[in-house]
């Protein structure tokens, strides 16, 4: 198993209480929602009529625990196993560290090495299941297998994982369901392309977002950045403020991933975006796509973003150790400092 498979930074954990028993798995997606399995939440709607909440956590996160989640969606009438057993989490937060799932809409992936986590009875904390797709059946699930003596096999407290194909390196499909015969030791899964056909805001990624690399080590997560037409939107870039409030754009809020509180600001107005700083407030700068180095962002001022361009903080333990930096000092690029990927797919922008 790879790296990547083995900590999967999108792998959800699904409670109805702080203390209550898992109810089954999810799948973090780049828009910021979980997709989990209908019959793991149950209806939509409260006691008192209004919308329903789950506790999720990240196992694989540190600091993504007992998240209040809302249920925005729940196909509660669709039949355990079927293609449109799904519900739709929409969490309070989205930890650091936690990154959506790279999904792939693999038409025929039988034969594929698969891995899969689950939390069935026993095993709170989660198990790992791995074996081979067998391929598609004519419902338009994808089917799986769990050889004997492999490990567990996939049981209740399976549904509402991501199935990680190890060939392709991606999730494709969502565990729904296994087998009535725990001898067969086979289970079921809603493909990529069926988690789309009925969310539809996973038919297309965001096409302006965020590429956080933290200089740290820790791996890359996608921030979509959400904004369309004259109005104008604002990120904040940073940490707590000190008082629990989080940035928009939550970089750190503990050594040694230090920088400053509400740091910066993306801002988007008239179809174009922007990296705005304060006066008085901290150094950002901004590496242009075919430029040899890095250039400042005015203070009090703002540097307009295109594609591909990425803006970079300075993250130090000691806050003398980015001053004096220049833009035309290679040092600076030598810096430990955040990366922020900016990528346009759509090139919202049609002004100069």
């Amino acid at each position: 198993m790879d790296r990547q498979a083995a900590r999967p930074l999108w792998q959800v954990r699904i409670r109805s209480a702080a203390d209550g028993p898992v109810l089954g798995g999810g799948v973090l997606c780049a828009n910021g929602t979980v997709l989990t399995c209908a019959h793991v939440v149950g209806p939509a709607t409260g006691a008192d009529g209004g919308p329903a909440g789950v506790l999720i956590d990240l196992p694989f996160v540190e600091g993504g625990r007992g998240i209040p989640a809302r249920i925005v969606l729940s196909r509660t009438e669709a039949p355990v196993g079927s293609r449109d057993d799904l519900a739709v989490l929409r969490p309070a937060r989205v930890p650091a560290g936690a990154c959506p799932a790279p999904l792939d809409d693999a038409d025929m992936p039988a034969g594929h090495g698969f891995d899969v986590y689950g939390f069935p009875v026993g095993h709170p904390d989660g198990v790992w299941a791995t074996g081979r797709l067998t391929g598609r059946t004519a419902g338009g699930l994808l089917q799986f297998t769990v050889p004997g003596a492999q490990g567990h096999p996939a049981a209740r407290g399976f549904s509402g994982s991501p199935l990680w194909d190890a060939d392709l390196k991606a999730v494709v499909g969502m565990v729904t369901a296994v087998d009535r015969d725990a001898q067969l030791r086979t289970g079921y899964a809603v493909p990529v392309d069926g988690l789309r056909a009925h969310w539809p805001d996973l038919a297309e990624p965001y096409p302006v977002r965020l590429w956080v690399h933290d200089p740290y080590g820790a791996p890359a997560r996608l921030v979509p950045l959400r904004a369309g037409g004259p109005d104008r939107r604002e990120f904040w870039v940073g940490r707590s403020n000190g008082s629990g409030a989080e940035a928009d754009i939550l970089l750190a809020s503990r050594r040694p991933h230090v920088v400053s509180r509400w740091h910066c600001r993306l801002v988007h107005e008239w179809g174009q975006w922007c990296v705005q700083v304060r006066p008085d407030g901290p150094q950002a700068f901004v590496w242009h796509v075919g430029d040899e180095l890095p250039q400042p962002v005015p203070r009090g001022g703002r540097t307009r973003l295109r594609n591909g361009d990425r803006v970079l903080i300075p993250a130090a333990l000691r806050s003398e150790e980015a001053a004096g930096a220049s833009p035309d000092a290679p040092g600076v690029a030598a810096l430990p400092h955040w990366q922020l990927e900016f990528v346009d797919d759509g090139q919202t922008s049609s002004l100069a």
